[in-house]
């Protein structure tokens, strides 16, 4: 996928770049205390002679992956060719049941969570989905209206980590608990790994089309202006505010 967004072009420019970079600290830093408890908790380990160095209870390499990934992700993204119309603004339509749906993910995450053998399924729905909400209450029409390219942005680079892990699993790189995990499988891979792709994938995507729509409309208006049309004016079915800019 690296290869073939930088044949693309995908790192237009520098713009582009600081996107991907600003999206890396973040995912890092979100991800780094969240990781730690898994581990410490037992929820994963790894095999026997894998690991040969750790930050805290975290191995270098696991690391190295929370940087790949996104980046990995962002390029993909960035291939696909633009994704967002600064010219159409947002209207509210799209928000409500986009926000009903994360918070039953959230309700869902808090009653798993609670359950030995949810626990770690809950615990990836309660640290993700929050920022998914807040994402959508941002610009949930912006990414709705982008999702010819959201959603191969976000499942390609799913699906091809459902592979990568499910080969690591299968070598025995590194192991989940029967006992914080529901024991459900989809050709061999837990349904918790699925859904942790997803939900990562997601939010870099989500991320950085924001993003990108807060760059293009700054080309003609100011960075305020721009920022300011992600924040939903007016009740639900009426006319954005955006809309008279």
């Amino acid at each position: 996928m690296a290869a073939y967004a930088r044949h693309r072009g995908a790192l237009r420019s520098r713009v582009d770049a600081l996107g991907v970079a600003a999206l890396v600290a973040i995912a890092f830093s979100y991800t780094f205390a969240w990781d730690g408890y898994l581990i410490e908790r037992g929820v994963w380990w790894y095999g026997e002679g894998v690991v040969t160095a750790r930050v805290w209870v975290i191995p270098v390499g696991e690391l190295s992956f929370f940087v790949l990934q996104t980046a990995l992700t962002g390029l993909w993204l960035y291939s696909l060719g633009p994704s967002v119309d600064p010219a159409r603004p947002a209207s509210v339509r799209a928000r409500p049941v986009g926000l009903l749906v994360v918070a039953a993910l959230e309700l869902a995450g808090l009653a798993l969570y609670y359950t030995t053998p949810g626990h770690y399924l809950g615990y990836v729905l309660l640290w993700g989905a929050p920022i998914l909400g807040f994402l959508w209450f941002l610009g949930g029409p912006v990414i709705w209206r982008a999702r010819r390219v959201v959603v191969p942005a976000v499942l390609v680079p799913t699906v091809y980590l459902w592979i990568v892990d499910r080969i690591a699993i299968g070598l025995g790189l590194w192991t989940i608990s029967a006992t914080y995990s529901t024991g459900l499988h989809v050709v061999g891979l837990p349904v918790e790994e699925m859904v942790f792709f997803l939900v990562t994938n997601a939010l870099v995507v989500f991320g950085l089309v924001l993003y990108q729509w807060v760059v293009a409309r700054t080309e003609s208006r100011s960075l305020v202006r721009s920022l300011l049309g992600l924040i939903p004016r007016g009740g639900v079915g009426r006319p954005d505010a955006s809309r008279r800019e």
